[in-house]
């Protein structure tokens, strides 16, 4: 399956709508989620995860990408805050491992598929919910495939906290 981006302009607009009708604002307000924009298509969210055996707890800043959206989900990654990037030797720390049947993260995924055209690589944030499940050529059920209809970029991210906060939730990689 390639992956075939819609027309940025649809991609825009379909961001853009999420903002005005999705209950985003109220999840943020709930769950203490920070959310910015990078660009049109692009959104910063900052995480965190509950304080476990007397430690701190986590944050973590994800970059949400939408070049694909609406028609497939948002591609969903852990960065570093500083640089809001991915460099597999050196940002391994600013990862959460997390290992949900749902939600599964991979520093560097290894697996076939389409990645020759997916620019998100090495990292995959494994979750029907998520652009990298799509290009690594999972397999979804009708009830977890992503369904525009239905899902949106709150759905991508949603899914990451819930993870966050279930005993799925191994720590801090690296």
């Amino acid at each position: 399956m390639a992956l075939i981006a819609p027309p940025a302009a649809l991609a825009k607009a379909a961001v853009q709508r999420f903002f005005t009708t999705a209950p985003w604002h109220i999840a943020m307000e709930r769950y203490g989620w920070e959310l910015s924009m990078l660009d049109e298509l692009t959104l910063i969210v900052g995480l965190c995860a509950p304080a476990k055996g007397g430690a701190a707890a986590e944050k973590y800043t994800l970059r949400v990408t939408c070049d694909y959206y609406p028609a497939y989900p948002p591609d969903v990654r852990f960065v570093n805050p500083t640089t809001l990037q991915y460099n597999a030797e050196q940002d391994v720390r600013h990862l959460a491992h997390l290992v949900a049947p749902y939600c599964y993260v991979h520093a560097r995924y290894q697996g076939g598929g389409d990645w020759v055209d997916y620019p998100y690589c090495p990292q995959l944030v494994c979750s029907s919910l998520t652009l990298g499940y799509y290009a690594s050529n999972h397999s979804p059920t009708e009830a977890e495939r992503w369904r525009p209809s239905r899902d949106t970029i709150f759905s991508s991210i949603q899914v990451v906290h819930q993870a966050l906060h279930s005993e799925y939730y191994q720590g801090r990689m690296g």
